[in-house]
């Protein structure tokens, strides 16, 4: 009897142990409590930037600003060809690159998640409305609440300081890089419209 009560104790106790650690008190592995296994929410935060930057919505990104910048006719000195509808398809990419590599850094030092999340609301205008507001929105880890995203906002100014810089033709001025900006914030607003409204939202391997 003794024998089947200590052979009953160690089959349980993994079970035991492990229905303990799915009880997730913290967010963080850091101050959570010994033997608790917890999936880091930076990794979800990494496979997102992955998906984001080098997955659908990355190119969507790239050919949206592309053709807004065709339309624009910005910069000047690229004309309307189709060769420089490539060029800016190109520059589009490799600032959505730079744009959301900057974020992330930033976001993952402030612990906030800037990807984008389909409205849990119901009603086109306050989707849409949702949709506009969402790129310069991120989310708190503690308590996930939104907030104004400083990680965002940094991420498009850097990839637009970067472009003007080192491959626009001619140097911009200030006020040239804020139009720029206010561009840029504008094709991720579109984006976000697809997100919503066509497109689900790939949810990132754990």
């Amino acid at each position: 009897m003794k024998r089947l009560l200590v052979m009953f104790v160690l089959v349980g106790a993994p079970a035991l142990a492990q229905n303990e650690s799915e009880q997730v008190v913290s967010p963080f592995p850091e101050t959570a409590p010994p033997h608790q296994v917890l999936i880091h929410p930076h990794r979800e935060q990494r496979d997102k930037y992955l998906w984001g930057t080098f997955g659908p919505p990355g190119i969507m990104d790239a050919v949206l600003g592309a053709s807004l910048g065709q339309w624009l006719d910005t910069p000047e000195e690229w004309g309307h060809t189709r060769s420089a509808y490539f060029k800016r398809l190109g520059t589009e990419y490799t600032e959505a690159t730079i744009n959301a590599t900057t974020k992330y850094v930033v976001a993952r030092l402030r612990d906030e998640d800037p990807s984008f999340r389909r409205c849990s609301c119901r009603g086109v205008r306050r989707r849409a409305l949702h949709a506009m507001i969402s790129p310069v929105v991120a989310y708190r880890f503690d308590d996930d609440r939104p907030q104004f995203s400083v990680a965002r906002m940094s991420g498009t100014a850097t990839s637009s300081v970067v472009s003007a810089n080192a491959w626009k033709p001619g140097h911009p001025g200030a006020a040239a890089q804020i139009a720029h900006v206010g561009m840029d914030l504008v094709t991720a607003a579109g984006v976000n419209l697809l997100r919503e409204f066509v497109f689900h939202h790939r949810t990132p391997p754990q």
